[in-house]
C-alpha cells in the first residue's frame, strides 16, 4: 500500500443537508445554502489548506436545524441561518 501522510486541516466544518421523508423536519434546503456561503469564503480566500467545508448527511439534530459541526472543537451549532454565517466565518474561518 502506498500512503502518504498529509498536514491536517485546522478546521473541518460538517454543514447537515440530509433530507428526510415529507413532513418530517430536516436540514436539507437552508443546509444546502450555509454550506454552499461557507465553502464561498474558504474558496474566495484561498482557505482550502486550512479548512475543510464538507456535507454531513445527519447530526442527529433535525428539529433544531440547520445544523453545523466544527472539528476539533466539536462544537454543534443549531437553528443555523444564512445570516449567521459570517460570524461562524469571523470565529472559525479566519
Amino acid at each position: 500500500m502506498d500512503m502518504e501522510e498529509r498536514p491536517g486541516y485546522e478546521r473541518h466544518v460538517f454543514v447537515c443537508i440530509n433530507e428526510k421523508e415529507e413532513g418530517r423536519a430536516c436540514c436539507a434546503s437552508k443546509g444546502m445554502e450555509i454550506l454552499l456561503a461557507l465553502r464561498k469564503h474558504v474558496n474566495e480566500n484561498q482557505l482550502f489548506h486550512r479548512f475543510n467545508v464538507s456535507k454531513a448527511k445527519c447530526l442527529g439534530h433535525c428539529k433544531d436545524g440547520p445544523t453545523v459541526a466544527i472539528y476539533p472543537e466539536g462544537g454543534i451549532f443549531t437553528h443555523v441561518s444564512l445570516e449567521d454565517v459570517p460570524g461562524l466565518i469571523e470565529r472559525f474561518l479566519e
